[in-house]
């Protein structure tokens, strides 16, 4: 699994971003918190494989409908694997 925190430069929801890669793209989810905790909403997240850059940076919209860069440099990684 893979996640990515932001803000969103519109509605300063904090956002957390968390996908994982299939053949045809990436799949997840998209959920914002607002600072007071008031808003905690989300919506499904599908990228097709065409609309990644080279090095798996892609870009999505906030719920608000702000584009959110999703810069592959600073996703973490989760595994599932137990050692």
């Amino acid at each position: 699994m893979n996640y990515f925190w932001t803000f969103c430069p519109q509605c300063s929801g904090q956002l957390t971003i968390q996908y994982s890669e299939h053949p045809d793209g990436l799949a997840g989810s998209l959920r914002r918190w607002s600072r007071d905790r008031s808003v905690n909403d989300g919506r499904q997240l599908h990228v097709p494989r065409a609309e990644l850059s080279p090095d798996g940076s892609f870009h999505t919209a906030c719920i608000c409908g702000e584009p959110i860069q999703v810069r592959a440099a600073e996703v973490q990684h989760a595994a599932t694997e137990r050692p």
